[in-house]
């Protein structure tokens, strides 16, 4: 059962979004926090709120615009093996993901055929698409890396994990996700109208949150503890960057205890 204090926090989030549209027609809005806390469910609740006031709204998550294996291939053959997995900013189709928000920003009837990216198989769907009917009033942009800026060069010298200590000896990998992030931030983040971050209370948590999303997979695509956490390891350094810095790269946060429970809706 969802709680008072959480319904008190999406409607202060909806009231927030529903103000600023009194001075624009249309809101790009991104939610960001880090694997397992919440940011989908949430990015829902405010959605299904925002319709309750008339108002159509699009979401869309980072992990939709997920490069599929053959172009993630590509990039492990030029750059590093570690971009065959799929996470860090680089895995996914920024030309894509900026396609959709220039529509959106158009305000134009516009229909649109969205590849499906599935996480089960780790890969995109040739035959399955969601579609796109703009123009949207409400634009929810949401994912783990949403808002990230890139860090800085005495940050990515010293490896985070066994990952990047044993694997990145180079830091091709670190170097490389961290021009893209600028990109990312250049080309999308900057775009937006509102941005909100959910801070949780310390890396440590994203292992037992995300093994409970784990179960929500069919049993024979799931990952066991250690391929989990070796999973997890490559979104360990942004994810740290983003809890030291989300002042300066989000408008507004929601701080997250260790038991789940949201907090009040906080302007930065």
């Amino acid at each position: 059962m969802i709680n008072k204090s959480y319904l008190n926090t999406v409607k202060e989030v909806t009231d927030k979004i529903i103000d600023l549209r009194k001075k624009r027609k249309n809101i790009f809005c991104l939610i960001s926090g880090p694997q397992g806390s919440g940011k989908t469910t949430f990015s829902s609740h405010v959605k299904s709120a925002l319709q309750k006031n008339k108002l159509k709204v699009l979401v869309l998550s980072i992990d939709n615009f997920y490069l599929g294996k053959k172009d993630r291939e590509k990039l492990s053959y030029k750059i590093s093996n570690l971009f065959l997995t799929r996470g860090v900013p680089g895995t996914h189709n920024l030309k894509l993901l900026k396609e959709i928000v220039k529509k959106f920003k158009s305000k134009k009837k516009n229909k649109f055929k969205l590849p499906l990216f599935s996480k089960g198989h780790d890969d995109i769907l040739k035959s399955k698409f969601i579609h796109l009917n703009f123009p949207y009033d409400v634009f929810i942009l949401e994912g783990w890396c949403v808002g990230y800026r890139g860090s800085s060069v005495s940050r990515l010298k010293k490896p985070i994990n066994q990952m990047e200590r044993l694997l990145d000896k180079n830091l091709k990998w670190r170097n490389h996700v961290n021009r893209v992030s600028k990109k990312y931030a250049s080309l999308i983040y900057k775009k937006s109208d509102f941005s909100i971050f959910l801070k949780i209370p310390s890396f440590n948590q994203v292992f037992y949150w995300r093994k409970k999303q784990e179960q929500q997979i069919p049993k024979k695509l799931r990952m066991n503890n250690n391929q989990l956490k070796k999973f997890i390891s490559f979104y360990q350094r942004i994810t740290m960057d983003l809890l030291k810095d989300y002042k300066k790269c989000f408008n507004s946060f929601i701080p997250i205890d260790s038991r789940h429970n949201f907090g009040r809706y906080k302007i930065l």
